[in-house]
């Protein structure tokens, strides 16, 4: 049996190098899978549990122990399970001010244990960032060792606390990465995301010989509108054209705001035929909105389509080619939708 001196050096050395892993910024199930391991080795556990709310997501790490080593696993508990609603609630209702976890473990025994777990002795800490609960760690007592003890306790609330920035360091990255992609005005995809996914379409249309269609949509008159009611109607304006393209839209699909009152819309595996069907149900949605919140009409959309590969081969003039069948939509009355393969002069290159 080790000493107790030996004990901390080992606890010591652990967290240190689960420091390490967090500075260098390493992924979560990296960092999870060495919390769950340390706990294994240092407390009298059969098993360990992390579980944390990911994007409406619940996540749960087992580390278990068996006869050869042991066993991690990753699993996604179905949002139908009772702990998403508990953890949610928590998540968003900070601790009461005396620092009570309101842990629900008649939830936790139905949901997260097993049925052997749940007649043995069972110890948890939360992972707690900035007064939010994002998630708990549960060990679960082995029969044949003995009983947990309060420095058991210490031990794992440690062990929460280096999760729980782990995960807090991610959710800052997620957020700084989204940032970086989206347009700050709107809450769509950025000029920049819009390009980079055209490039990976293009890529993968062409590997698996399939096509896709791109639309430039245009806000008619955006200019006199802002002159009649302003630039902050103007940019809330934009913001709800930008929502009904996003309701308008498959998951797949990609809504950028492209530049001043324009969109880009990358639709895979979408015909011309299909665009134009989507491109019409944006256009009525955009006439019946009633952006004053009192009267319809008050703002049109044009817009012209291009598609992969019948009217161009590269980003570059799969753009340009969008661009030019939105002109003469514009120049034909605008409120409309012109495709680039019913121009005159249209020509694939």
């Amino acid at each position: 049996m080790p000493s107790r001196t030996d004990e901390k050096d080992v606890l010591f050395s652990t967290f240190a190098e689960i420091t390490s892993l967090i500075s260098l910024g390493r992924d979560n199930r990296v960092i999870f899978n060495k919390i769950l391991n340390i706990a294994l080795d240092l407390l009298p556990a059969k098993r360990i549990y992390l579980i944390y709310v990911d994007d409406h997501r619940i996540v749960k790490y087992s580390g278990e122990k068996q006869e050869r080593g042991r066993k991690i696993s990753v699993e996604d508990l179905p949002e139908s399970n009772g702990i998403l609603n508990w953890l949610n609630r928590e998540v968003s209702v900070p601790m009461a001010g005396d620092g009570v976890f309101a842990i629900d473990l008649s939830t936790l025994a139905t949901e997260c244990l097993q049925g052997d777990d749940r007649s043995t002795m069972v110890i948890s800490a939360p992972l707690m960032a900035k007064n939010s609960l994002l998630g708990v760690i549960l060990a679960i007592q082995d029969q044949d060792r003995p009983q947990f003890t309060e420095d058991d306790i210490h031990l794992l609330t440690m062990m929460a606390n280096q999760a729980a920035i782990a995960f807090e360091n991610y959710l800052l990255y997620r957020k700084l990465e989204m940032e970086s992609i989206t347009d700050g005005l709107t809450g769509v995809y950025n000029y920049r995301y819009l390009i980079r996914s055209l490039r990976v379409e293009v890529k993968r249309a062409k590997r698996f010989n399939s096509n896709f269609s791109f639309i430039m949509l245009d806000v008619d008159n955006l200019k006199e509108y802002n002159d009649k009611n302003g630039h902050l109607s103007g940019s809330r304006a934009l913001t709800d054209i930008a929502r009904i393209l996003s309701d308008s839209s498959r998951e797949i699909d990609i809504v950028a705001k492209y530049g001043g009152d324009e969109f880009g819309i990358l639709l895979p595996g979408t015909t011309g035929e299909g665009a134009i069907v989507y491109g019409e149900r944006v256009l009525e949605s955009v006439r019946n909105f009633m952006f004053d919140g009192k009267t319809q009409g008050l703002l049109t959309c044009s817009i012209g389509v291009s598609v992969f590969p019948d009217d161009a081969s590269n980003v570059e003039k799969i753009i340009d080619r969008a661009d030019t069948a939105l002109y003469k939509a514009k120049s034909d009355g605008k409120n409309s939708i012109r495709t680039y393969s019913s121009l005159e002069f249209a020509g694939r290159t």
